[in-house]
């Protein structure tokens, strides 16, 4: 992944709970925009120790073993000015009150929608990306 483009690298989760996957709706966005949770994997750190910090960050939770983190799969998508190597994970929603607030996430801003459903939402590219990916099953 070189060249004029934007390169980053995310790792991302879905937390599913009966069939359904969590997003949320981000709250510095101008307009409704909903997505997973995640982000940057930093140097020196791998995408599953990335994803676990994230989470931690964004909603103040510590994965555990019962909440089978999975990995899904690595992905590279190109939109706009960006190139992004993702690493997309799923794992069992703890439930939502056990999570808080943080900087960059509230609570109030996350919901549990079928796969299908969500793809009539207003989504981030990466998102909707990973949501019509015909390999990924949540």
């Amino acid at each position: 992944m070189n060249g004029s483009k934007n390169n980053i690298c995310l790792a991302l989760l879905a937390f599913r709970d009966g069939g359904k996957v969590m997003l949320n709706r981000r709250a510095d966005a101008d307009v409704e925009a909903w997505e997973f949770i995640g982000g940057g994997v930093e140097a020196g750190e791998t995408p599953f120790d990335a994803v676990k910090r994230e989470i931690f960050e964004e909603v103040n939770y510590t994965l555990s073993p019962d909440d089978d983190l999975q990995f899904v799969g690595d992905y590279d998508f190109e939109y706009d000015e960006t190139r992004a190597k993702v690493y997309f994970f799923t794992a069992k929603s703890p439930g939502i009150d056990k999570f808080s607030d943080s900087e960059e996430v509230f609570v109030c801003d996350l919901k549990f929608f079928d796969a299908a459903d969500a793809l009539d939402l207003t989504l981030l590219p990466l998102t909707r990306k990973l949501l019509e990916h015909e390999d990924i099953t949540v």
